[in-house]
């Protein structure tokens, strides 16, 4: 037999490690991209001042914003360029933005890390206002109106909501005038939601609200539990404050049914009820006598009296 075909045992540990160095650098660079994305934490902006954190105390980090305006691009902040601190205040460029709309970033010099954009919470001027209320299979957000950017860009002016399941990629992303309902959840399941600003459907305004992720309860037949719209919270009303409401609601009703019953159909009766007992005085009911003339009306008598036919005057006028 020819032995061209044969593979030498050399050859075939060559190959095995050059494939094991294959899969390694595969799965290294998705751990090494992640310990990347960790070194940059807590990337926040407060009303001007924007603050982060890391992993590493000796690094040095570049801070870059962007306006509102649609050819606006990601500049460097010179005053927070490889700076060692780990906050920064952008009051000059915010003030220069109409509605303090201006977006803000940090990225670490080193490693080559992908810059982080700083979200909101609740303390931002151009950053949306979102509440989440979660009930079985469903997730709610519930989005506050921005009086001064409606006023100015009307239906041009709406929320970009992005929603994702935790650990994972975002699965949707929609624009939103108002508040969005996210049904046909999945229970114990916790799902995450970021909110901002966006004009004419592509121009995202100021920083996004921080993300926020809330666990989808399971159905729960009691009705003494309620969820609460401000957060996963869940509150339980006491059986006995629903048995004082719904004792004084039927109390209600049945003196509301008793009082029209009463108007309608006995009000005659209670009257007659209410009337103080009197007599009516015999006489008044017996006929007067005929033979008492004074109880009867008399005709006046008839008056007699002549015709005059003609009158003469005793003495002639003028005489």
């Amino acid at each position: 037999m020819d032995g061209s075909g044969l593979v030498s045992p050399e050859r075939r540990f060559s190959f095995g490690v050059v494939w094991f160095l294959v899969l390694f650098c595969r799965t290294a660079e998705p751990a090494a991209a992640v310990e990347k994305s960790s070194e940059l934490q807590n990337v926040r902006i407060n009303q001007t001042l924007l603050t982060w954190s890391s992993a590493a105390s000796d690094g040095e980090f570049s801070v870059e914003y962007r306006g509102s305006s649609f050819d606006s691009k990601w500049t460097p902040l010179d005053r927070c360029n490889q700076t060692r601190l780990t906050s920064c205040d952008v009051s000059q460029e915010q003030n220069r933005e109409e509605f303090g709309c201006l977006r803000v970033r940090v990225a670490a010099q080193r490693n080559g890390e992908k810059p982080v954009e700083a979200c909101s919470r609740e303390g931002h001027p151009c950053s949306p206002n979102v509440t989440l209320s979660v009930s079985p299979g469903s997730l709610t957000v519930l989005l506050h109106r921005n009086p001064p950017l409606h006023a100015e860009y009307a239906n041009n002016f709406k929320h970009r909501i992005t929603f994702r399941k935790e650990g994972e990629e975002p699965e949707e992303q929609v624009d939103e005038f108002a508040s969005r309902d996210f049904d046909d959840l999945e229970a114990g399941q916790r799902y995450c939601v970021q909110v901002q600003f966006v004009l004419y459907g592509e121009n995202l305004l100021g920083p996004p609200s921080c993300e926020q992720c809330e666990t989808i309860p399971a159905s729960d037949p009691d009705p003494s539990k309620i969820l609460s719209s401000t957060g996963p919270h869940v509150t339980a009303v006491s059986k006995t404050t629903q048995i004082v409401v719904v004792s004084i609601v039927v109390s209600v009703i049945f003196l509301l049914v008793g009082f029209a019953y009463i108007h309608l159909f006995k009000s005659r009766k209670i009257k007659e009820c209410l009337q103080p007992p009197y007599t009516i005085p015999g006489f008044f009911q017996d006929l007067p006598p005929v033979r008492d003339p004074a109880y009867l009306a008399v005709n006046p008598s008839e008056e007699n009296y002549d015709v005059v036919s003609s009158v003469i005057p005793k003495q002639p006028r003028g005489v």
